[in-house]
Parts: C-alpha cells; structure tokens; sequence
C-alpha cells in the first residue's frame, strides 16, 4: 500500500499544485505589470512545473507575455546573489508592440535556457526572482517608420527623416542642421551588427542630391552611428547582442545572443529587498515539507 498511498498523494499535490500555480502566475503578472506604463498595458505569466522535479520546485519553463505598454529601461535583472535552488528549464519572453525610451518595438522573442531562481522567495511571497541567466537567442523587429521617428528622437541635429528598410538596406532621407552644412540629405547604406550596436556601413550620402565628398560623408555617418545602441540608447545592458540583421518589407529583425544581465548597483526598476538571499529551509513539520513552492500557501 505504501506506493499506491504515494502516488495518490503525489496525484493530489498536483491538483492542489494547479490552483497555486495560477496564484503565482497572477501575482507574478500582476508585479510586472506595476513595473510597466500605460493604460492598455497587458502581462501574463505562464509556468510549466518539470515533471520530474515538481516536488522540489523545478520549472519546465517559464514564460512573460506583455503587450501595449513602454518602460525606461529592462524590467528584469539577475541577482546573482540570491539562492540558486529553484531550477527553470527555459525562460521564455514574448513582448510585442511596446516602446523603449523612445523607440517602438514591434516585437521581441527570447528563449534562454538553463535559469535558476530564488525558491524560497517564490515559497515565501509568490514572488520571481532569476539569480542565474543562461544564454539563448532572441530576435527585435523594429518597423521603419519608428525607427524614423527614434531617430528625430535621438538626434538634435536631424529635423525631418523618413526610413525606407527594402532588399537589404536603408533609405535614410531628411533635412539636417549639421556643422558642417544645413541641407536635404540622404544615405542609402548597409546595417552591421556590432554587439550591441547597429551602425550603418558601406554608405553613400548625398546632400541635396548631390554626392557628398569623403569628409562630409564621415561627418554624417558619425553623427547617425549608432543608429541603436541597446546598451546606452535603450538601457538593456548586455541583454542582445546582435549577430545578424535582415532588412525587409519595411522591417528591420534584429537576432542575436540573448541573456537576463546582472542587475547593476543603480538599477531602480525592480525592489532591492535583500530578503531570501539564503538557501531555504524545509518547515520542520507536516507533509509540505516535500511540496514545491508552489503548493505552499502564504
């Protein structure tokens, strides 16, 4: 009888394991959300308990889907000093349609496996915390026209700019008041990916269709490189770095190494409470002493 019992008690966790999930799923979703801006803004969480490590809080995945909202910087960040015990198979984040100090974003996809995460938070106060990133892939896709308008918005310099993405390169056309010239301009160039920048290579540059010469060609390209750069236009760290570029269909798809970077000193986005920064401890008494964080109740 002792296995039947077992597994008959295994069988009622994972019922009881079902309704703590979506408590999880829900607050997790609901902290995030707080973290964001915009009326419209949306968040779900999902997570797949590892069927295999569900008694001690092991993750299948993990996934954050979020739409319809902007923030200033990277919601999320790796503690790396916070306990290491709970296990995520892969950690999956889905966000489309949101805006990023001033760029839109139409969509971006990652999937980084082999995360851990701090159990006895999540035992404790529903609450997910990455104390270890993997490396995975990820992919931006950026529309022309926002990225005409981040560029008016990054550059004091540039006054009217519309962006043509076709057949593998940039169509960057406007007006300017550089130093050197205040004229119409254009550049129809080649986007490199150099980590976490993208740069417009192999350019020619005309000023009132008129083929720039060697100095001023140089003089604009400095002035509009980088176009993006992740790390300081965008605050994500070393979050992407891009390895390959497509430009089509007025799309701008960006791929490379993703990973959830170390949380810096001055990161203010999420709280620094420096609570459950231990291993945690199994209560001393009764049968939830084997139950995964999910299944224990606040």
């Amino acid at each position: 009888m002792g296995p039947l019992l077992a597994l008959a008690a295994f069988g009622a966790a994972i019922g009881l394991g079902d309704r703590e999930i979506h408590v999880f799923e829900r607050a997790a979703a609901k902290e995030i959300k707080g973290k964001l801006q915009g009326p419209d803004a949306q968040v779900r969480v999902q997570v797949v308990p590892d069927p295999i490590g569900v008694l001690w809080g092991a993750l299948d995945s993990a996934t954050i889907e979020a739409r319809d909202f902007s923030v200033d910087g990277l919601p999320l960040f790796t503690e790396p000093d916070r306990s290491k015990a709970g296990r995520c198979g892969k950690l999956v984040i889905d966000l489309k349609e949101f805006e990023l100090r001033g760029l839109k974003v139409a969509s971006l996809h990652s999937e980084i496996p082999a995360c851990r995460y701090d159990r006895s938070l999540a035992w404790k106060s529903k609450t997910f915390r990455l104390s270890k990133s993997g490396t995975g892939r990820g992919t931006v896709r950026i529309r022309e026209s926002d990225l005409a308008a981040f560029i008016l918005h990054k550059y004091h310099e540039i006054k009217e700019v519309k962006v043509k993405v076709y057949n593998g390169v940039v169509w960057v056309e406007g007006y300017g008041e550089f130093l050197i010239v205040k004229s119409n301009f254009v550049v129809i160039a080649d986007l490199k990916a150099l980590g976490t920048k993208l740069e417009l290579s192999d350019a020619k540059v005309y000023f009132d269709w008129r083929k720039a010469d060697a100095l001023a060609t140089k003089t604009l390209l400095q002035t509009l490189n980088p176009v993006v750069d992740f790390d300081k236009d965008l605050g994500l760290y070393d979050a992407v770095t891009v390895d390959r570029i497509k430009l089509e269909g007025g799309i701008l798809e960006a791929s490379g190494v993703t990973k959830i970077p170390t949380k810096p000193l001055t990161a203010a986005i999420f709280d620094t409470s420096k609570a459950s920064r231990t291993p945690p401890v199994r209560p001393s008494t009764g049968s939830s002493s084997l139950l995964p964080w999910f299944l224990v109740r606040s």
